[in-house]
This record gives structure tokens, sequence and C-alpha cells, in this order.
């Protein structure tokens, strides 16, 4: 039998483990007299389907009939408008597809049967419910939609046949390792967190039913968090800061020119965690981390990420990321005295580190592919420029919704306005200002004399950012005026933000950033924080996949297409040298040949009528 690629993907991928069904069983079973399904809920989920194998590309008795798999093939961070005319209809379709084949293989039916069993989770579950309900106040409270995650958590236990009263902290590690899901796993350690906190409780039929002790279960960390002993962090913070300080001015009595040391950090970092866990070494047992940049080590630390990495392992990182930690630990040794040549042999010779250095100047599928979207088409060009707006009404939506609403409703309404304000006024910089770093845009300072943020006094003021090259990659200033009459119309959506989303902070009146920090006062907003913000409000948006850093690559794309050959200009707006923005962008100014190149073949041609 010829081997066929594309068929043992999918047969790889438990297409025939399952069952064999396939979608062409999907769609008998949604004609068959038995589903449950009404005429127009059949009629949607077979168009859903049939849809799904013409996007990829197969015959339905071909496709195997896994959620798993088919979500995987279609990624939110993939939208295509072929799924659908806008993320929302994507994200629907999807579900329908989802719903179809849970339906034809008989998941759903098992989860209402699950569901309806009348056992100690359903006594706890009616119990909860009439609390929830209850208007009067209670030393016990609880939301309606808390119960979700105690539903959640009471499937997964009711597979593994485990009782409400049988559970202790063993037990409970083994359903959060047992939930299918992320999502599932935090259902399940709310679960137990809402079961501990009702005993507070005087209701028999819930004590009756708790387990003997309180479970208090905890999280646990990832397998592969390896913690660095203190006395040889102490020695790598000493390391990093002989590095990355610069060298000593006898006039001005301080060490200047010094760099970052953050990427030094991080790099030493890795390659000490990563050493443990490939057993090249052991750090509780070192005196020195001199030992572990041996070439033993290094070439097992390459080995090991080399293999994460092809089988898609917890902590894998890509060729271009490895490649960068290893060129960060030759300034490192070199500047602590140490030998660096089997550093400099491994970055030479290893094929995996090599194909890293191509790829630096190279964009991946899913950023080139946003890329050429908003070059091409002017609907997602308008969209992508316009983003602060979009957020900027999703929180206005959310700050009328917490008027309408009290109590911790409002709470959760506020705190959504919160996030896609702070998003807004993120994208609104971005923008109409200049698309600089996440990092650099988080510190930004509006109050003082030394303020970074300038919003103007009147309405017809123009605003103006300015971030000190100590805080910029390249150590260049940035200097970048915020127009009142640009039709982008970002400052006033900063102005907003400032008047009605930051008082939603704690410290708004003391905190002289201008995005402020949830929980430390007079902190910035942390960059972790921002990025989960981020992600959920630009997917909601219609941006899913859509990263901060994005917004320089997709203004940079626009600005080539528009601008043949004037690479200056869009150095100048990302603030890169010219010969970095012909690496990365090049390909855009090709293209545009490539096609011109077409169109002179065919001048001379009549017209298709």
């Amino acid at each position: 039998m010829t081997f066929d690629p594309f068929e043992d993907s999918f047969r790889g991928l438990g297409g025939e483990a399952a069952g064999a069904k396939t979608f062409y069983d999907v769609l008998e079973w949604l004609e068959r007299d038995e589903c449950p399904l009404g005429e127009t809920a059949r009629r949607t989920y077979a168009q859903a389907v049939r849809k799904a194998a013409r996007l990829i590309g197969r015959a339905p008795d071909r496709i195997p009939a896994c959620t798993a798999q088919f979500q995987s093939m279609f990624p939110n961070r993939d939208y295509a408008r072929s799924w659908g005319k806008t993320f929302c209809a994507a994200k629907r379709w999807k579900r329908n597809v989802s719903a179809a084949i849970n339906g034809a293989t008989g998941i759903i039916a098992a989860q209402k049967e699950r569901r309806a069993r009348r056992d100690d989770w359903a006594r706890l579950l009616a119990v909860l419910q009439q609390i929830a309900e209850k208007d009067r106040p209670s030393p016990f409270e609880i939301h309606p939609k808390q119960l979700i995650c105690v539903q959640s958590c009471a499937d997964t236990a009711r597979k593994l046949d485990v009782r409400v009263t049988d559970i202790d902290h063993d037990l409970a590690l083994c359903l959060y390792r047992a939930a299918p899901t992320k999502a599932a796993k935090d259902a399940v350690v709310e679960a137990l967190c809402l079961i501990d906190q009702s005993r507070a409780m005087t209701d028999r039929r819930v004590e009756s039913i708790l387990p003997a002790q309180p479970i208090d279960f905890v999280r646990p960390e990832r397998v592969e968090q390896v913690a660095i002993p203190a006395p040889l962090m102490q020695e790598l913070e000493t390391w990093v800061d002989l590095a990355s300080r610069g060298r000593w001015s006898i006039t001005d009595n301080a060490f200047m020119g010094g760099v970052s040391p953050t990427p030094y950090l991080n790099a030493a970092k890795k390659i000490l965690t990563t050493a443990e866990r490939a057993d090249s070494l052991k750090l509780a047992e070192l005196f020195t981390i001199a030992s572990a940049f041996d070439e033993r080590v290094l070439v097992a630390v390459v080995q090991f990420l080399r293999d994460l990495y092809k089988n898609n392992g917890a902590g894998a990182i890509t060729p271009r990321t490895a490649r960068g930690y290893f060129e960060c630990l030759i300034p490192l040794l070199e500047r602590n005295g140490e030998d660096t040549s089997s550093v400099r042999m491994i970055l030479k010779t290893d094929s995996w580190l090599k194909a890293g250095r191509r790829s630096r100047t190279e964009m991946s599928p899913h950023v080139r592919s946003f890329c050429r979207n908003v070059v091409t088409d002017m609907n997602a060009r308008i969209r992508f420029l316009s983003l602060h707006i979009q957020l900027r009404k999703k929180a206005i939506l959310h700050l009328e919704a917490a008027q309408m609403t009290t109590g911790r409703e409002a709470e959760r309404h506020l705190e959504r306005a919160r996030r896609f304000g702070t998003c807004a006024a993120f994208a609104a910089l971005e923008t109409d200002a200049i698309p600089a770093r996440v990092s650099s845009v988080l510190m930004t300072t509006f109050r003082g004399s030394a303020a970074w943020l300038c919003l103007g006094h009147r309405k017809a003021d123009d605003g103006r950012i300015t971030i000190p090259p100590a805080f910029v990659k390249n150590r260049k200033p940035i200097f970048a005026t915020i127009s009142a009459t640009s039709r982008l119309r970002g400052l006033e959506t900063l102005r907003w933000y400032e008047k009605v989303i930051r008082p939603l902070f704690g410290d708004h009146q003391d905190n002289v950033h201008f995005f402020p920090a949830v929980q430390k006062q007079g902190r910035p907003l942390p960059y972790a924080t921002f990025k989960s913000w981020w992600s959920d409000c630009a997917a909601e948006c219609g941006f899913p996949g859509l990263n901060p850093h994005m917004f320089r690559h997709g203004q940079a794309s626009i600005l080539v297409a528009e601008n043949p050959g004037n690479w200056s200009l869009v150095a100048a707006r990302l603030g890169d040298t010219e010969a970095v923005c012909r690496d990365i962008y090049a390909w855009i100014d090709h293209e545009k040949l490539v096609l011109a190149g077409q169109q002179e073949l065919t001048k001379e041609f009549p017209s298709a009528a």
C-alpha cells in the first residue's frame, strides 16, 4: 500500500482508534430518527460539518470524527474569513461541528447520563442552588454562575466514581489530573475550594455528604519547574551584573554604557534549569555556576531542548529562542573570565540551532498571513488601525451594564471595563503615536516634570510621548506626536481612558504610571497581566492570536506596501535600522514586484470582457 502522509497523520491522531467514526457517520446520525435534535438544528449542524469537510479538503468518509483533532486543525489564532465572515461566526461554526461530533459519538449522551444521576453530587448541587437563589444574607454566599465549576467537577468525579465524601488531598489531585482541559482543571480547583467553604453552612443535608476533613487542595506546580538554589542565584546575579553594567567612567564616577541584564539572566536560568531536567547535573550539589557551562553540560542541554521541540514536550522552545539564549552566553561568560569556545562551536555546528539563525529574519506563517491580510484587504486594515475604537466600545458597554446591576455582577462588569479600556488605550498609543514595545509602553509615566506622556490641556492641543533611551531596546530615545486631528482618533481614546477607566484602578491618584498595577501600589501594570487581558480582549474584537508586538509588523507591512523602497520611512516608524527592516519586510516589496511583473507581461493584451 502506498504511503500517504496526509492519511497517516489522520490515523496518528486517533481516527481509527476512536471507533472508526467519520464525518460521514456524523452526517448519517443527523438524518436518523433517533437523533434528538430538531429540524433546524439538524440542518445547521449538517451544513457546518459539510463546510468543515470542504475546508479540510477531504471526503467526509475520510475524516475522523474527533473533536480534539478538528479543533486543532482550526485554532483561533489562525482565523480566516473562509471559516466565517466574523470571528464570532467562525467560533459559532466550530461549536456546531464539535456539537455534531460529540452527539454522533455518544459523548453528549454520556454527559447527560452522568448529569442525571441522583447521588451526593446532585444533592450538593441542589443545596448550593437553593442558597444561590436566596435574597436574604447568609454566612455562606454563592453566585449562581459559581455552580458551573461544581457541575464540571462533578462530571469529572462521576467518570472516576468518586463521591464527595471520599475526597481527600490525594483524590483531589487525581481529579485535577483527570480533568481533560485547562478550563476543566480550573473548575476542579474552584469547586474543591467551594466545597471547603461550604463547611460554614449549618445545613444538615450538606454536612452529611462533606468529607470528614477539609480538602485544602492547592494547584500543583508544573513538573518542569526547577528551583535554582539561593547561593547559585546570588552568584548568577553577580555574573549578570558584571556582564551588563558597562564600563566605569572616571569622570562620571559611575558605570556607563550598560545594557539590560534581563536577556543574560533569562538565558543563564534556562540553561541551568534545563541541565537539571536533562540529568546532566544536580544544582543542589554545585558550589559554583561555572561548572554548569562545561561542554558536556551544554551538549546535553542542546540535545534535550531539541528532543522537547521535536516531541512538543512541556517547556519546549523554538530553535530561534534557543539560539538567542546561547548567543547571550558568550558575553556573559567572556566578561566573567570563562572560556566560550564550546558555546561558539555549538552555535557554528549544531543543525538545530543553525535553523534558528535562518529563521531570525523570517516571519512565522501566522504573522505573515496577518501582514498579508492587512496589506491586501482594506476592510481588515481599517479594523486593525481602528482596533482601539472597538475596544473602547466594548468597555463602554460594560460600564453601562455595571450601572444597571449591583453587587458582584456590577464588580465583574467594572473589571471587564477596566480590561477593555486599558487595551484600548494601549492600542491607541500603538497606532496613533508609535508602535513601541510593550515593556516600554507599560512603563509610561504621565505625571511630574519628567513625565513621558502629555495629552495636552485643551481639546485642540496635540499630545506627545517620549521614551528615554534606557527603556528602549536599541538605546535610542523615542519622540512621537499624537495629533489631535488624526482620523484614527487615538488622542480622544487616551483622554477618555484617563478620565473614565484609570480611576477604576486602586491607587490611580498616587501612581505616576499611565497604566497602574492592579495590586502593587506605585508600580506599573505587569506584562503578564496585560498580556492575559490583551489576548482575551483582542479575540473578542475579532483578532485572535494578535499579540501586541504585531502592531509593529502590521504597520510596517502597510508602509512597505504603500511606499516600496522607502526603507527610511519604515525604520523611522519602528525605531529600527533600515537593514533590519529590509530583512524582515522585504518579502512584501518582492511580492509587489512580482505582481508588477505579471501585469507588465500582459499590459498589451486586450482586457477581458
